[in-house]
């Protein structure tokens, strides 16, 4: 019983600010370019770990004094965990023109955490 509570504790995950981040899950590889990654429980759902990096994304790309931002070059890993990480390009201003995969960071934070489904 005590195992069953702890797997299901883990199929939640929660999501962890970029405060909370360890070193190596952000690495600056040019002046608005970045490297973020986000680990979680193999339990966890992709779209609920994209979720959380668009999420940590946001709050590096607002941090970094940028507007928006973009995701590329993901490179993803499932083992005893989920970790996912994808370079980021940061704007300042204005969104770029005829740029659809661009992330305004402000409105992802403005949106609520998802919530892992819980069947």
């Amino acid at each position: 019983m005590l195992m069953l509570s702890l797997l299901c504790g883990c199929a939640t995950g929660q999501y962890s600010p970029l405060t909370g981040a360890d070193k190596d899950e952000v690495e600056q590889l040019r002046e608005n370019v970045y490297r973020v990654e986000y680990r979680v429980s193999s339990f966890t759902s992709q779209e609920q770990l994209d979720a959380y990096l668009r999420r940590r994304c946001a709050e590096l790309t607002l941090r970094e004094g940028y507007d928006f931002f973009h995701l590329a070059q993901r490179a993803d890993v499932l083992a005893l965990s989920r970790r996912t990480s994808m370079t980021v390009t940061m704007y300042k201003g204005q969104k770029p023109v005829g740029a659809d995969d661009v992330y305004d960071a402000k409105e992802v934070l403005a949106a609520p955490v998802a919530v892992p489904n819980r069947n």
